[in-house]
């Protein structure tokens, strides 16, 4: 009898003992699922502020290429028929250039055009989206030099030159030997070579450098935006 009770508590002792060890290696298998998972969490947090990073970089490039500067302004001063021929449509404006702060630089120029459609002459210069989407100094957004305004009845080459103080560009409107300055006033100056020689534009960052002439339909009494995108060309709005 007491041989079987030997055995007994010997098996159960031994049961007891593979059960301990069992449900050691259940916890500790349990355990090591739950760092795995807390690393696992841990991990779509660190993607999900990454991408929240991604998605709010992605949101401030979209929003500074189309950022616009208001660089003029188009005012019908009179329109109607030419004293000299009455058959004639001719249309007085007054153009105006604007300042940094997108306010009026000065009294403007008076130009007077042949017919009622306004057309602007201007030699635009845009960079490539990387220097616009990141703010770049020099390159953080298209520019444009005015050259002059002509009607639909006349010929762009008697159109009227606009009086545009120096040669720098909008919507940079303050001149000086700056950096800056010395940047634009190479890219004027060899502007046409520049855009016949893609090489030659990209090293400056340079993604199209050509002409816009952009047109309204003007009416008596009305004022004109002249506005400049970012990453984009010129648009003409009524206020």
């Amino acid at each position: 009898m007491r041989i079987l009770l030997v055995l007994i508590l010997a098996t159960l002792t031994g049961i007891a003992g593979w059960w301990t060890v069992f449900l050691k290696g259940e916890i500790e298998g349990f355990r090591e699922d739950i760092k795995i998972k807390d690393e696992q969490i841990e991990q779509l947090g660190e993607d999900l502020a990454l991408s929240e990073a991604k998605r709010r970089e992605l949101e401030i490039s979209n929003h500074l290429l189309k950022i616009d500067h208001r660089i003029a302004r188009i005012e019908v001063v009179e329109q109607g028929p030419s004293p000299d021929n009455p058959d004639q449509q001719i249309t007085t404006i007054r153009f105006q250039e604007m300042n940094a702060g997108g306010e009026p630089a000065g009294e403007g120029q008076l130009i007077t055009v042949d017919g009622t459609k306004v057309y602007l002459e201007t030699l635009v210069i845009k960079f490539e989206d990387e220097f616009v989407e990141g703010g770049d100094f020099l390159r953080g957004s298209s520019v444009c030099l005015f050259k002059r305004v002509f009607g639909e009845d006349q010929s762009p080459s008697s159109g009227e030159p606009i009086d545009t103080a120096g040669v720098h560009p909008h919507p940079y409107a303050t001149a000086g030997d700056g950096e800056d300055d010395v940047f634009y006033a190479e890219l004027w100056q060899n502007f046409w070579e520049y855009a016949n020689n893609p090489e030659m534009a990209q090293e400056k960052g340079v993604r199209a450098l050509h002409g816009e002439a952009p047109f309204v339909q003007t009416k008596p009494g009305k004022v004109y935006r002249v506005e400049l995108r970012a990453s984009g060309g010129l648009t003409i709005t009524p206020e």
